[in-house]
């Protein structure tokens, strides 16, 4: 895990002079180095999550994204107390998992403690300083105290927070018997998967080691697509490229006349569902906009079909999406669905993704000769 300042530094996202005021600023002020970077105007917020990300090998979450899903969780997950202290914000529970926003996924007393207290698997987002705080406020509005303030926490707590205990009081139990259940071994934290398999192509496990690294452009996908020996290779890239302007991405492959999921990255998706996902293509749905088009913008139309991608999504429902075809000698063999939740599309990002499907396509193409 390399320095975040060394990193932006390489990637051009700021100059060594704007690395040493936010390191000065952080030994006067106290505060995380990206937080200052932010506050200065040097790095937007958004390269500095990707940063992060990169940093600590785990997915960000943007603060829209963050209260969007805030806004749809209608139990608390942890007593308010708990998530005060760790800092941290619980945002989705996913069957025995559970999604949780933090400034620092590093932190693997916050993540044992998490596990312990949910019995779930912990799958760590990070998102800023700034976010944290913020949907901690969000937080405070909208979700009621799980639980009593006397079982807020595990007995660690009781006893590195209280002063002037005798030997006796730290031998009196002091939490009701159920809490002290919930201290047997703890589920670990759970690794994200970010990509699903789909038969026919060449498998891609879970894809997350390729995926990491610094931003791709144009001219980096191009030859990166153009070394690429197999359908994954392709779908990866793709995938990468996108994530890198798209918060949330689905890549379906169009193959034996159904149109199936192939991968995916970013919220709050999950790979089981996505490689669940199968249908005729001849059925109306939201890729038949792409018949006459090399692109669709704007909200899921519906349908049953529309409606089963939702679901694979996940909430919250997003404002629009963008698909884009990836075509072989014409013919479309998958599609490129994402979108940014609680916001459109820039145009920005159209503009980049329509030639980085087509690309994909070729390369597709060129992998697969013969095979289509």
């Amino acid at each position: 895990m390399g320095l975040l300042g060394e990193m932006l530094v390489e990637r051009g996202a700021i100059s060594v002079e704007q690395l040493h005021t936010g390191l000065a600023a952080c030994r006067k002020g106290g505060e995380r180095l990206g937080t200052y970077l932010v506050d200065y105007g040097f790095i937007d917020e958004r390269s500095l999550l990707e940063a992060l990300a990169e940093q600590h090998g785990v997915p960000f979450i943007s603060e829209p994204t963050l209260l969007e899903f805030l806004r749809a969780l209608d139990n608390g997950v942890l007593p308010r107390p708990m998530l005060n202290r760790l800092r941290v914000v619980p945002f989705r529970k996913v069957k025995d998992r559970i999604q949780v926003a933090m400034s620092n996924p590093a932190d693997g007393g916050a993540i044992d403690r998490i596990a312990n207290y949910t019995q779930l698997h912990v799958e760590p987002f990070v998102a800023s300083d700034r976010t944290i705080e913020l949907a901690l406020q969000h937080v405070k509005d909208v979700l009621p105290v799980a639980v009593e303030a006397a079982n807020e926490d595990l007995l660690t707590d009781v006893i590195e927070e209280q002063d002037g205990y005798t030997w006796s009081d730290l031998w009196e139990p002091r939490l009701k018997p159920e809490v002290l259940l919930q201290m047997h071994s703890r589920p670990r934290a759970a690794g994200v998967v970010m990509v699903a398999s789909f038969p026919g192509l060449v498998p891609v496990g879970s894809g997350e080691g390729k995926q990491r690294g610094a931003k791709v452009d144009n001219t980096d996908l191009l030859r990166r697509l153009g070394a690429a020996s197999t359908a994954g290779e392709v779908g990866e890239l793709l995938v990468h490229y996108a994530a890198q302007r798209l918060d949330r991405l689905c890549l379906f492959a169009v193959h034996h006349g159904k149109v199936s999921g192939w991968m995916g990255r970013g919220l709050p998706l999950d790979a089981a569902d996505l490689r669940s996902f199968s249908v005729f293509a001849e059925i109306p749905s939201i890729f038949w906009e792409l018949e006459e088009s090399d692109r669709y913008l704007g909200p899921i139309p519906g349908g049953p079909v529309d409606d089963d991608v939702l679901k694979v999504l996940g909430p919250p429902q997003p404002n629009e999406v963008l698909v884009v075809p990836l075509k072989m000698k014409g013919r479309t063999k998958g599609f490129l669905m994402g979108d940014i939740p609680g916001q459109k599309v820039p145009d920005s990002v159209v503009d980049e993704m329509v030639p980085a499907a087509r690309a994909a396509g070729e390369a597709l193409t060129a992998v697969l000769h013969g095979r289509a």
